[in-house]
């Protein structure tokens, strides 16, 4: 799979999420994000990683942006994400067996040994995943 198709496949996922939920607010930034320590210990830079935050379904997400630069056969991914200043900085996740990658349109499915070295991924986290449960908002 190379990376114009993903790029291509992500851009319309995109141009759905910002004609299908009503606008975030001033607040809804990725500097107004609580990060639970644990995430900020183990992905050295991800706060600078995060690019926007985005609403689908009700659900807040922060993007980010990932050049893949190795999957292995024993589920280590390496990525180098992209800082909102354009530097970028590297990083090791485990990807279980079944881990796959979804567009969010739905319509297609592609599992990380599908990719290829340097192609670049829009990747959305839920927002309660990396935040801290503080008084006023929902638990993780």
């Amino acid at each position: 799979m190379n990376s114009r198709y993903i790029s291509v496949l992500l851009a319309s996922a995109v141009a759905g999420l910002a004609f299908s939920q009503p606008a975030l607010s001033e607040d809804d930034t990725c500097a107004g994000i609580d990060w639970k320590p644990q995430i900020l210990e183990r992905f050295a830079g991800i706060d600078q990683a995060c690019q926007e935050i985005v609403l689908r379904d009700g659900k807040k997400f922060a993007r980010f942006e990932v050049k893949l630069i190795r999957a292995r056969a024993d589920g280590n991914v390496t990525v180098q994400m992209r800082l909102r200043d354009g530097s970028r900085v590297e990083g090791t996740f485990f990807a279980p067996r079944g881990f796959h990658v979804q567009s969010h349109s739905g319509q297609t499915t592609f599992h990380m040994n599908e990719l290829s070295r340097g192609d670049i991924l829009d990747v959305y986290i839920p927002q309660n995943r990396i935040e801290s449960a503080a008084p006023g908002k929902g638990s993780a």
